[in-house]
C-alpha cells in the first residue's frame, strides 16, 4: 500500500512534467508569434518598396496644369471687338498679342466666339474651345463651354480646375515645391508656378491610394500622414515618397491576427490537449488517491473486524471452556449443572450465529452465496425469531413485542436468510436499548410491498451516519461502541440479504430518540403460495 508521501511523489511525477510541457508549449507559442511578426515585417518591407514606387510613379503622371486668370476681370487697353469681317476676326483670334478688352475679357476669345456665331462650323467651334480653355482662359470660358455644348469630359476638367483655383485662393501661401492641402474634407496637392497652377485632384489621389492598398498584405493598411488614414496598429515599414510635399508612407498592421492565426490556432490546440492531459491525469490521480484512501480505511476496518471477531470468539469459548472444566471436576451441585448446561447452550448458539454471520458475509462478498427460496409463513417466521431472542432480551432486561397482523401472510423467501436478518436487527436493538427498554417488531402488507420494522429505544444515530452504518466493518459511536459487542458486519449482511430479495433497508433515527430499521420487499418477490 502506498504511503501519503508516496502518493505525493506520484502526483509530482505525473503533474510536474505536464506543467513543464505546458510552459514549453507557451514559450514555443510566443516564439512562433515572434517569428510570425518577423515574417510579416519582411513582407511589409518588400511590399513597401513596391507600393512606394507605384505611388511615386502614379503621382508624377497625375499632375495637371490649371491656368490662373484675374477674377474679377481687370480692364485692358485693347479696343472692343465689333467687326463682322471673318478674315479680320480669325486673324485676331489667332493673335497671341491680341490683348484684353476694356471689359477685361480676352479679345481672342471674343473674336473666336464671334467667328463661331457667324459660321457655326465644327472647325471654328473646336478652335474656340482651345482658345477659351487653354490659350486665353477667363471667366468667359464657362459661357463658351455652355454655348458650344462642349463634351462632358471637357466640362468636368474645367470644373476641376475651377475647384483647384478656389482651393488655391483659400490657401495662397504655397511653398515653391508644392504642398499637400486639406480643404473641406478633401486632400489636394497644389503647386504655384509662373505659368499657372499644378494640381492633383482628390479623386485621383484616392484612386492611387486604393490601387496601392491592393498591393499590400491582407493584414495591412496604408497610412500617409496628412494624406491617407488607417486604423490603429503597429507600423511595420516606413518609406519616404519621392514626390514634392515631404510625405512618409507607412504600412500598418491593423489586423495582426491574420498572420498570427496559424500560431494562435496551434497554441490553442496544444494548450487544449495539455489541459485535457492535465485534467485526465488529475482525475486519475484523484481516483488513485480515493482508492488508496478507501483501501486504507478498509484495511483499518478489517483490522478492527479481526480484533472484534477475535474478542467475540474468545468470550464464548472462554466461558464454555471454564464451565466445561468445572463440570469435569464434578464439584458442583445439580442445580448449577443445569445452569451451566443452559449457559453452554446459549454461548454455543451465540458462537454458531457469529460464525454463520462471518461465513455468510464471506460467501456474499465472493458471490458464492446460494439462496433457498421457498413458501414461508412470514408471521410464524417472525414470531419464532422474536421468541428465540426473548432470553437475550430478558438477560438485558429488555422486552420484545411483536405486533402480529390479523391474518397469515405467505411469502416465497429464503427463510433462513430472513431469520438471520431479524436476528441481527433484534440483537442490535437489544444491545443498544436501555434497561427496561422495549423492542417493537411489526409486519405489514402495503400496496406493492411487504414491510418488516424493528424499533428500539436506544441512543439513536445521527443523520450523517445513516448511510455509513450499512457499510462493511463499520461500527459507529465512541463510548457506546466500546461498551457493546459486535463485529461490524451485521448490518452490511442485512442490507445484502434484503437486496438479494429485491428489497431495500432503511433507517429512521435521531440522537436520543431511538432507531427504526425498515425492510421493504416488493410483493412480486413475496408472493402468496
Amino acid at each position: 500500500m502506498l504511503s501519503s508521501r508516496s502518493s505525493t511523489f506520484l502526483s509530482a511525477v505525473v503533474l510536474i512534467p505536464l506543467l513543464v510541457l505546458g510552459v514549453l508549449a507557451w514559450l514555443g507559442t510566443r516564439a512562433q508569434v515572434r517569428a510570425a511578426w518577423s515574417a510579416a515585417r519582411d513582407e511589409a518591407k518588400l511590399s513597401g518598396a513596391v507600393v512606394a514606387n507605384l505611388i511615386n510613379r502614379e503621382l508624377a503622371t497625375s499632375v495637371e496644369e490649371v491656368p490662373l486668370f484675374p477674377d474679377p476681370p481687370v480692364p485692358g487697353t485693347g479696343t472692343e471687338v465689333d467687326s463682322d469681317d471673318l478674315d479680320e476676326l480669325r486673324r485676331l483670334r489667332d493673335d497671341s498679342d491680341a490683348g484684353i478688352s476694356p471689359s477685361g475679357l480676352p479679345r481672342r476669345v471674343l473674336a473666336a466666339f464671334r467667328v463661331f456665331e457667324m459660321t457655326q462650323s465644327d472647325a471654328d467651334r473646336d478652335r474656340l474651345l482651345i482658345v477659351a480653355t487653354q490659350e486665353s482662359p477667363s471667366i468667359l470660358t464657362p459661357v463658351v463651354l455652355e454655348k458650344t455644348a462642349a463634351s462632358q469630359e471637357l466640362q468636368q476638367r474645367w470644373q476641376q480646375g475651377e475647384h483647384a483655383r478656389a482651393v488655391f485662393h483659400r490657401h495662397p501661401e504655397l511653398p515653391a515645391e508644392g504642398a499637400w492641402i486639406f480643404d473641406q474634407g478633401e486632400i489636394w496637392w497644389l503647386r504655384k508656378s509662373d505659368d499657372g497652377l499644378s494640381m492633383i485632384h482628390p479623386a485621383r489621389i484616392q484612386q492611387i491610394i486604393r490601387e496601392a492598398k491592393r498591393r499590400l498584405p491582407t493584414w495591412a493598411e496604408l497610412r500617409i500622414p496628412g494624406v491617407a488614414k488607417s486604423g490603429k496598429g503597429e507600423v511595420m515599414e516606413r518609406a519616404a515618397l519621392d514626390f514634392p510635399g515631404e510625405r512618409v508612407m507607412e504600412i500598418v498592421a491593423v489586423r495582426p491576427e491574420l498572420f498570427q492565426a496559424a500560431a494562435r490556432e496551434q497554441a490553442r490546440w496544444t494548450m487544449g490537449l495539455l489541459g485535457f492531459a492535465v485534467l485526465i491525469s488529475a482525475g486519475g490521480l484523484w481516483l488513485i488517491q480515493r482508492t488508496m484512501e478507501r483501501e486504507r480505511r478498509l484495511n483499518a476496518m478489517k483490522s478492527d473486524f479481526v480484533a472484534s471477531v477475535s474478542h467475540e470468539l474468545r468470550a464464548p469459548v472462554a466461558s464454555i471452556r471454564l464451565m466445561a472444566d468445572t463440570l469435569k471436576a464434578g464439584k458442583i451441585e445439580s442445580q448449577t449443572v443445569r445452569e451451566f448446561h443452559e449457559l453452554i447452550s446459549r454461548e454455543g448458539a451465540r458462537l454458531s450465529a457469529l460464525i454463520e454471520n462471518v461465513l455468510d458475509f464471506a460467501r456474499i462478498e465472493q458471490g458464492r452465496k446460494e439462496w433457498d427460496f421457498e413458501p414461508t409463513d412470514l408471521v410464524g417466521l417472525v414470531d419464532e425469531t422474536v421468541d428465540l431472542m426473548v432470553p437475550l432480551g430478558e438477560e438485558k432486561q429488555v422486552s420484545l413485542v411483536f405486533q402480529k397482523p390479523a391474518k397469515a401472510l405467505m411469502a416465497h423467501v429464503d427463510s433462513g436468510a430472513i431469520r438471520q436478518v431479524l436476528v441481527n436487527l433484534l440483537d442490535n436493538a437489544i444491545k443498544f436499548s436501555p434497561q427496561a427498554g422495549e423492542v417493537r417488531v411489526s409486519l405489514d402488507q402495503m400496496d406493492s410491498e411487504w414491510r418488516i420494522a424493528v424499533a428500539d429505544d436506544g441512543p439513536g444515530i445521527a443523520a450523517a451516519d445513516h448511510a455509513r452504518i450499512f457499510e462493511r466493518f463499520q461500527r459507529l459511536g465512541g463510548e457506546l461502541r466500546r461498551e457493546t459487542q459486535g463485529t461490524g458486519i451485521g448490518l452490511s449482511l442485512v442490507k445484502a440479504i434484503v437486496e438479494a430479495h429485491g428489497g431495500r433497508v432503511s433507517l429512521r433515527s435521531e440522537p436520543g430518540r431511538g432507531s427504526t430499521f425498515t425492510l421493504d420487499v416488493p410483493r412480486e418477490m413475496f408472493s402468496k403460495s
